[in-house]
């Protein structure tokens, strides 16, 4: 199992990109720079709508949102 790391990041405001891989359950937020953000992986279908349901709530209404294959 792999540990869980938390970390200091930047307000909510200051991210303007998500991205949502369905397929392995993984919302990645970031900012233009996609080195500036941070990943999130789950485990179950459930808990990973809540977060992005969670997102849109905290987000700039100006965040885009895009379903894709997550590639690093």
């Amino acid at each position: 199992e792999n540990p869980i790391h938390h970390e200091q990041s930047l307000p909510w405001g200051e991210y303007n990109f998500v991205t949502v891989d369905r397929k392995r359950l993984m919302i990645i937020t970031h900012r233009t720079d996609v080195t500036l953000g941070f990943e999130a992986r789950f485990k179950h279908e459930v808990l990973f709508n809540k977060y992005l349901n969670f997102l849109h709530d905290v987000l700039p209404p100006t965040a885009e949102f895009t379903e894709k294959a997550w590639k690093r």
